[in-house]
């Protein structure tokens, strides 16, 4: 694995440059990264049932930021 530090505009310019293969390979590894535990979703789902029913609290961002300081 290697480890290189470059901006995101950079970034672009090296997908940009590369073929539609290697495009669907980036596109692919990125969405196989992003993953939502079990544990999230429903907690995703309970808030959304909440809000439909119009009985959800809110939270402060420190409380937020906070919990998904890891993620």
């Amino acid at each position: 694995m290697v480890s290189i530090n470059i901006s995101v505009d950079q970034l672009i310019e090296v997908i940009n440059g590369m073929d539609e293969v290697e495009k669907i390979q980036i596109k692919s590894a990125l969405e196989d990264d992003y993953v939502i535990s079990e544990e999230a979703k429903a907690e995703l789902l309970k808030r959304k049932k909440e809000f439909l029913a119009g009985n959800i609290s809110s939270k402060s961002w420190s409380e937020i930021k906070a919990r998904y300081e890891s993620i």
